[in-house]
């Protein structure tokens, strides 16, 4: 796409223009989401394969660290080879959070025969909160103050150390996390390039990515977009209700269509499904149909992409969700900040542990598509409730741009990161 922008200057013959041609630039794009896309799907199976398959993947992940960390110095045992009470080892196993709030179909049911109200809840955390930790074949319950049970989430999976006691409760000393991932070397850019997450709906908002808003310097900089990419819930921007429903679908999709194209035409555009939109609900979620899009489609800048979404622009890793796993995590735990539950799960390797506990997952059989295989170099939550990021810096000198990003229609705020120094700002529309 060719920019033509005209700056007046006057001279002695009169009024002069001045043409300046501005390129759109561009860099190399890979989807590397093909592990969202081919997930298994068979319902027959149990959700008990997922947290296998789970923890045979961070026990491989966990062994460099737990070496790291511990040397050899104790024993790496499973839970039914616990026999010395009081004997220091280490355990690796999936946590498990007992919360007495957290809804149960069973106690609902229970307490709609006896006729009582029960509130609704949207936070389920309590003093009473309890941890066990679990493998294959057993459980045995946590204790310790090296275990925070409110900073943590049914699901994570990590390395134990600590000895059982005569009741068969194990006393936690310390504990190893499987740790951000190593980090491939960062391209180095001689120019900016910018991507942006979560852009919808507003005409200002097209006119400044069209190069049509601001001095011809300031559009200069926007040429340097690269891509865009809408975090979710573009079907929910376009409806004036908090629940989207069938008919809403049907009003916004062609106005969703055209915007799409019209983006389309002027910058790579990838675009995520969200929990509001018309697509499943369990995660991974699939690209939206394509006959949502008769008009977007004939672009080939315009991608259908998943979510998650893991993707490799000009050699930055990119990987982020429509927001849903973060959220649930700070429903079941004393996390309050979008930022800190982003960091946890780069600690914890996961993209979203509390799957399929607490969010809605496909019962995957043989692997769990939401490890985090490849340290992102930028890594993003959308829908959040405010615009928030922060570069965080590994043990390893991994460095990761984190970029919550704002719910647009009720926002109207955008993320623009910068791939060549990692920088990170925000624009306002409204």
């Amino acid at each position: 796409m060719l920019f033509k922008i005209e700056s007046g200057s006057t001279s002695k013959s009169g009024n002069e223009f001045q043409t300046v041609e501005l390129d759109r630039q561009n860099v190399d794009y890979t989807d590397c989401s093909k592990r969202f896309y081919q997930v298994s799907r068979d319902f027959s199976k149990q959700y008990a394969h997922i947290y296998s398959a789970r923890l045979n993947t961070f026990r491989n992940i966990l062994a460099p660290a737990i070496k790291k960390k511990w040397s050899n110095t104790y024993k790496i045992l499973k839970l039914c080879e616990l026999r010395d009470k009081g004997t220091t080892c280490i355990i690796v196993g999936t946590i498990f959070k007992h919360q007495e709030l957290k809804p149960s179909i069973l106690k609902e049911l229970s307490d709609q025969l006896e006729i009582i109200p029960q509130p609704t809840r949207t936070y389920f955390v309590a003093d009473s909160d309890s941890l066990v930790l679990e493998d294959e074949l057993q459980r045995i319950k946590l204790v310790g103050d090296c275990i925070d049970v409110h900073q943590v989430v049914t699901g994570v999976v990590c390395a134990i150390l600590g000895s059982e006691d005569e009741d068969g409760i194990f006393t936690v000393k310390d504990v190893c996390w499987p740790g951000c991932h190593i980090q491939k070397p960062l391209p180095k850019l001689n120019e900016d390039r910018f991507t942006a997450e979560h852009m919808v709906s507003l005409h200002l908002l097209m006119e400044w990515l069209c190069g049509l808003a601001g001095s011809s310097e300031y559009q200069g900089e926007i040429s340097n977009i690269v891509r865009v990419i809408v975090a979710g819930g573009v079907f929910a921007n376009y409806s004036t209700e908090k629940v989207l429903n069938e008919s809403d679908v049907i009003a916004s999709a062609e106005l969703v269509d055209s915007f799409a194209a019209s983006l389309s035409a002027v910058v790579p555009f990838d675009l995520m499904p969200g929990c509001k939109d018309p697509t499943g609900i369990m995660l991974p979620q699939k690209p939206f149909h394509y006959c949502l899009f008769p008009k977007a489609t004939e672009y080939k800048t315009f991608n259908r992409v998943s979510n998650p979404y893991e993707c490799d622009i000009g050699g930055f890793l990119c990987l982020g969700t429509s927001g849903e796993p973060i959220k649930d995590i700070m429903r079941y735990s004393k996390l309050d900040n979008s930022l800190d539950v982003l960091k946890k799960t780069l600690e914890w390797r996961h993209l979203g542990p509390t799957c399929p506990d607490t969010v809605p997952c496909t019962p995957c059989i043989d692997t769990d598509p939401f490890t985090i295989y490849n340290c992102p170099a930028i890594y993003f939550s959308g829908n959040s409730d405010k615009f928030a990021t922060e570069l965080y810096k590994g043990e390893d000198g991994q460095r990761v741009r984190l970029v919550c990003v704002p719910d647009f229609c009720e926002s109207q705020t955008v993320a623009v990161v910068n791939l060549a120094s990692l920088e990170c700002h925000s624009m306002t529309f409204s």
